[in-house]
């Protein structure tokens, strides 16, 4: 539908390892070093080059592929704040009142968007922009 293109994205098994490295963080953070934001740190290495090229009606936009996992991730933190502020659901520290939730969950919703990306570009793998050679 938004036709999406991307220039410099990295090579494909890069992004498996980190994507690995990142959902064995989600179990093992409980019980070793949470690696969270190192992770952040990673992907924004991997990923800082690549830029997203989509097509909104005739217009072509491009944006920043980081910026992109951060609105989306933003988006969903959004969300997770409204739904527990309409009692959808609560995190067992809001139970005696209402906070907004941890800006941590920021991050793992970010790292989350990583993970879900790269398993798609394993079905679908990414294509350059119009024009481009495959970088």
């Amino acid at each position: 539908m938004f036709d999406l293109r991307f220039a410099r994205y990295p090579k494909r098994w890069t992004t498996a390892v980190v994507a690995a490295a990142i959902y064995a963080n989600f179990f093992t953070n409980h019980y070793l070093f949470d690696a969270r934001w190192l992770l952040v740190t990673v992907v924004a290495l991997v990923f800082g080059r690549c830029v997203m090229h989509f097509r909104i009606f005739r217009f072509r936009w491009r944006m920043p592929l980081l910026l992109a996992f951060l609105l989306v991730a933003f988006f969903i933190w959004l969300a997770e704040n409204i739904a527990t502020w309409s009692n959808a659901w609560l995190y067992p520290s809001q139970l005696d009142g209402w906070h907004p939730v941890s800006p941590e969950k920021l991050a793992s919703w970010f790292l989350l968007m990583i993970i879900s990306v790269v398993m798609v570009t394993w079905i679908s793998p990414p294509q350059p922009p119009d024009g481009h050679l495959a970088e």
